[in-house]
């Protein structure tokens, strides 16, 4: 997925419950990062946030491959700067931001990423409220990933343009909110070691989604809510018979306990109808949700899950069920120092008439922040990634150390 893309999301609307209004259940790193906040640049009514980070990594196996194993130092450069208002109604917000990628002895994998972003909300009424935004992202596609046409020299550059917009609507303990988004994605071509050409233009097409979610406030601690939402995925290229359409009903609580935890979890149904009866369709269970636990004052536990239908390039595949499960552990040492800890779990089960693989990807790490200042952080970080799969050289392992260094104003 894009690393980079800035979400184009209408949560600056009103929040869609008054549930995390009693109580904020806030974890260790989010303290942490408040009390460091920078103190920004103003400019008449908005604050300017300037921020850079040197990112220097050693990775063993760049290429994510099950043999032969190539390890490189990779310096990155990210540069952002980030504009918010800081009006009494209404918001507007932008961003943009940069990773330069170089690579000491493989200079064939270096990169220039971008994204900007703009969003916004118009505060109509009391508890009534629109708003959406647009943002564009140029990304490349890691080493290692299954959809991947062919074996390009370079990595795979794509774009990604969003445009969004929704609308909230609060009326006593109930509340109503929709949103419509359409996204682009175009990918380059590429090319083998060898000059053969590799097409990409197959992967191009516009997703278009509308979701609607309907809440209601039992008391001060639980929200009840359902969530629907439509969505078509339309291919440029109609040869390959990618085109679909798709369905997702969930009904789940966002919950505040004691002070201590809070979170939303979830569950429903998903399917995806193809235009091409050739293609297999999906019908699948869906589960999600996000619960933070602060287990002492210093210690907090964050965990999510997170189970949808994805595209593929796969030959005889429709798509896959993407089920994503994390774990993560932030404990502040001192006012300065934050220690971290994940594990994750992803299984990637592909699904169709011809489809014949299933991917699981195993994760760790571990790492530390130090806040020098409020102007300078340092990190250090560690991560060990292992996926298995059926497939003959799909299993890979791969080790990443990161030091960090960040500086803003």
């Amino acid at each position: 997925m894009n690393k980079f893309l800035f979400s184009v999301s209408a949560l600056t609307l009103t929040a869609v419950s008054g549930v995390y209004a009693q109580t904020e259940v806030i974890p260790a790193g989010e303290r942490m990062a408040a009390d460091h906040a920078p103190m920004g640049i103003r400019a008449g009514s908005f604050l300017v946030i300037p921020k850079v980070e040197l990112v220097e990594t050693y990775n063993d196996n760049i290429y994510a491959s099950s043999n032969n194993e190539e390890s490189d130092f990779v310096t990155s450069v990210k540069p952002e700067v980030s504009v918010r208002s800081n009006w009494s109604r209404h918001a507007l917000n932008a961003k943009a931001g940069a990773e330069v990628r170089k690579f000491a002895d493989n200079s064939e994998e270096d990169e220039t990423n971008y994204n900007v972003a703009m969003d916004g909300r118009v505060d109509v009424l009391r508890d009534t409220s629109i708003g959406g935004g647009v943002s564009y992202a140029r990304d490349h596609e890691d080493r290692g990933n299954p959809n991947t046409i062919g074996s390009p020299d370079e990595p795979i550059e794509y774009t990604t343009k969003i445009a969004r917009i929704g609308a909230y609507r609060g009326l006593g303990r109930a509340n109503a909110r929709f949103d419509s988004e359409v996204k682009q994605l175009e990918y380059d071509n590429g090319q083998t070691a060898a000059g053969v050409p590799l097409n990409n233009s197959a992967r191009d097409r516009n997703e278009y989604t509308q979701t609607l979610r309907l809440g209601y406030q039992i008391d001060s601690r639980f929200e009840a809510f359902v969530k629907g939402a439509i969505d078509s995925r339309v291919y440029d290229d109609k040869s390959i018979a990618r085109s679909s359409h798709g369905q997702t009903y969930t009904a789940g609580t966002t919950f505040d306990i004691s002070g201590k935890t809070r979170g939303e979890v979830y569950a429903g149904i998903a399917s995806r109808n193809y235009t091409n009866a050739a293609r297999e369709d999906i019908d699948e269970p869906v589960w999600g949700g996000k619960v933070t636990w602060n287990a002492t004052d210093l210690t907090s536990v964050i965990a999510s899950v997170d189970r949808t239908i994805e595209e593929t390039t796969l030959a005889g595949a429709s798509g896959f069920v993407n089920t994503d499960y994390r774990v993560g552990v932030e404990h502040a040492l001192t006012r300065d120092i934050l220690l971290k800890g994940n594990v994750g779990y992803l299984q990637a089960d592909y699904q169709g008439n011809g489809a014949n693989r299933d991917d699981e990807t195993y994760t760790a790490g571990a790492g530390i922040d130090y806040y020098l200042s409020r102007c300078f952080k340092a990190g250090l970080g560690y991560q060990y990634t292992n996926r298995q799969s059926n497939v003959a050289g799909g299993d890979y392992g791969r080790n990443t150390v990161m030091l960090r260094l960040g500086a803003t104003y």
